[in-house]
């Protein structure tokens, strides 16, 4: 089953565009170049319900202080790019591989590996921008135009039966819309890459970043490849590295001249976050980072290995040295957020949790909504029975990010806590609706309904979901 999801992790981003393409819908004039199988609007919505099965399907990277950082660096990459429509999702995948991908709706997909293995910020936001132009320039769409009629009809064929799969959870289905899948071929064009090779490069340039990280990324691609064989590395499965496209990047970086790129030390500290989390045992990553502390020779170095060390050793339950590492950091650089959430962390982690409640509160107070800082805060209350406070700091957030299903996740188990049992089921359902589990969205759904009384403007909201939930589930069936 692991490979089947693997498959569907690159192949399903282009097959689930024709989800929109009803039997009544008739193709537009084949090299009209403005006219377009699918609207803006249109993929948008698949981009929700393509979110909701991919969280359903793939193991998720759970970081919020990751999570939060990679969407700020796509928004600021998205500024220079030439998007029009620019409501963007970014899901981490819990996975060691290099990957990243794009799907229609602004989706931007980011194996944690991907971080893991850049070595600068650089390099990561030369994949972005490479993903970011795909979107820009629509380029599924214009796919979807150059497969005319009877491609069109494999491709409908081959999505229905990967979403009957993710609307009944028959995985007998998956393997038949795998095995079909296997057969086609669902690169971009060479157009296509270079298109977007061209104009993510020109995005890097205006986001203040070294014209150099994509040759950087592809020596780094093609070292890994020659070590592991290109069938490991997911995204040159997707994205073929040939000499041309390398040589490319060379000729492209050439006539900059040299200065100060963008290369923030937030990018190193979650950078740090990644080795720590794929190290399977902890005592390696502290050897690795206190190596790194020796060897430090600049300010940002140095700070860059007491933060990895602090993580190191908080997870090998060596919490006070993990806090005298974290503190050595933060001496260098007092202002940086990430520190000083990773102060809250390592706190909480140790069961400190005063001294947690305390910071949390300061931090949130100047720095509102903060998503990291607001979920930690979340879990220093939780443990003091302070259900009331978590409820309200976890609503306001939902305001914010309607989108995130954990943070839905953690207002419910909250609300469980404090007895409130319509918030409960209101908030489990609208987190199972973000994961694509629409029929146990409706189930508690119908159970808050139950204890609603006379309520009628919270029931009418109810029917809404409600309707919204099966609209979701006939989407997925309609090419089934």
């Amino acid at each position: 089953m692991s490979s089947i999801i693997s498959k569907f992790k690159f192949y399903g981003l282009f097959l689930f565009v024709s989800l929109t393409l009803h039997s009544e819908e008739e193709l537009p004039v084949i090299g009209d170049a403005s006219s377009s199988v699918i609207s803006i609007a249109s993929e948008y919505n698949l981009g929700r319900l393509y979110m909701a099965q991919l969280r359903r399907t793939l193991p998720g990277y759970v970081d919020p202080v990751a999570q939060d950082y990679a969407e700020h660096l796509v928004y600021r990459l998205s500024e220079f790019s030439e998007l029009t429509d620019r409501r963007l999702e970014v899901a981490l995948i819990n996975e060691k591989s290099i990957n990243a991908f794009a799907a229609p709706g602004g989706i931007i997909g980011i194996n944690a590996g991907l971080i893991f293995h850049a070595n600068t910020e650089g390099e990561l936001a030369s994949v972005l921008s490479h993903e970011l132009a795909h979107l820009s320039q629509r380029h599924f769409a214009r796919r979807m135009q150059r497969q005319k009629d009877r491609s069109l009809a494999n491709s409908l064929m081959i999505l229905g039966s990967i979403a009957l799969a993710g609307a009944t959870s028959n995985p007998n289905a998956l393997v038949v819309g795998q095995q079909a899948i296997a057969q086609q071929n669902l690169s971009f064009s060479r157009g296509d890459e270079q298109e977007a090779d061209r104009i993510g490069f020109k995005n890097l340039i205006s986001a203040g970043f070294d014209p150099n990280s994509t040759t950087y990324m592809f020596e780094k691609l093609q070292s890994l490849s020659r070590l592991s064989g290109s069938n490991e590395l997911e995204f040159l499965r997707s994205h073929p590295l040939t000499k041309n496209r390398i040589a490319d990047a060379q000729s492209r970086a050439q006539g900059f001249e040299r200065k100060n790129y963008r290369n923030a030390l937030d990018y190193d500290l979650i950078r740090q976050r990644t080795i720590v989390h794929f190290s399977e045992i902890p005592r390696q990553a502290v050897t690795i980072f206190e190596k790194e502390v020796n060897e430090a020779k600049t300010t940002k170095e140095k700070i860059r290995a007491n933060y990895g060390l602090a993580l190191a050793y908080s997870k090998d339950n060596r919490h006070t040295k993990a806090l005298e590492k974290l503190r050595e950091a933060l001496d260098d650089d007092s202002e940086n957020l990430i520190l000083q959430i990773g102060l809250l962390e390592l706190h909480i982690a140790a069961e400190n949790y005063f001294e947690a409640e305390a910071l949390a509160s300061s931090l949130l107070s100047t720095n509102p909504n903060n998503y990291p800082i607001t979920m930690f805060y979340n879990k220093v209350l939780m443990n003091k029975g302070e259900y009331e406070l978590g409820e309200e700091i976890l609503r306001k957030l939902t305001l914010v990010r309607p989108d995130d299903p954990e943070v839905w996740y953690w207002l419910a188990e909250v609300q469980g806590l404090d007895k409130n049992l319509i918030g409960l089921h209101l908030s489990r359902a609208e987190y199972f609706f973000l994961t694509g589990n629409y029929e146990t969205s409706i189930k508690h759904l119908r159970m808050a309904m139950e204890l609603t009384g006379n309520n009628y403007e919270l029931t009418e909201s109810i029917h809404n979901k409600i309707e919204r939930s099966h609209k979701s589930i006939e989407a997925l069936k309609s090419v089934s």
